[in-house]
């Protein structure tokens, strides 16, 4: 990685600290600079804008998303399998420690839900690529009868978006040491493995 590069992704990542812990609409450009150990003009060189920050942060995020949990899930079969990996990787992605607010793109997608513009359409595309990956595999899981639901594909999608922003709600707002597990015990209950049916 080149030397101008490392100086982007080290901005990118202190911005992406910095809406963990305010969220991404509150972040600015001054607190990241001294974050990152910048100088606001040398920040602008690299991000003339608030906004261009924000993509950047949305951006990374997504990816960061992608290596935690949606490349270890390749590895189960696609369908139930890999569905179940999918939720799993997430929830314990929800309540890691190194981001101190968590994933800044759950806060985001209620931050930007009704505000116009590209950081919103950045927000919504990175949740429609997830949301529809999500259907993709509930209707394999469904039509290789890996998983029991009366459910569509869609509703098993938003089902488990769903727990998960409340697995995320009771560890971080609540302090619920135990949200993951029971997340993951009632999606099982919900969509019990194919050896359970």
């Amino acid at each position: 990685m080149q030397r101008g590069e490392e100086a982007r992704v080290a901005l990118i990542d202190a911005a992406m600290q910095e809406a963990s812990r305010i969220g991404l609409a509150a972040v600015t450009l001054a607190p990241v600079a001294k974050r990152a150990g910048w100088s606001k003009g040398g920040l602008l060189r690299h991000f003339p804008t608030r906004e261009s920050l924000q993509l950047a942060v949305v951006h990374r995020a997504t990816e960061r998303f992608r290596q935690h949990v949606v490349l270890p899930a390749l590895s189960s079969k696609s369908g139930g399998p890999r569905l179940r990996s999918l939720f799993h990787n997430w929830a314990r992605f929800a309540t890691r420690s190194d981001l101190e607010g968590g994933c800044p793109l759950n806060a985001a997608r209620l931050e930007f839900d009704d505000q116009p513009g590209e950081v919103r359409d950045a927000v919504a595309a990175a949740w429609n690529e997830l949301f529809g990956y999500l259907e993709k595999q509930a209707a394999k899981a469904i039509e290789q009868r890996e998983i029991k639901t009366e459910l569509s594909p869609r509703q098993v999608a938003m089902l488990m978006t769903g727990l998960i922003s409340a697995c995320d709600s009771a560890f971080r707002l609540l302090g619920d040491r135990h949200a993951v597990r029971d997340a993951e015990q009632t999606f099982e209950r919900l969509f019990p493995a194919k050896s359970r049916i």
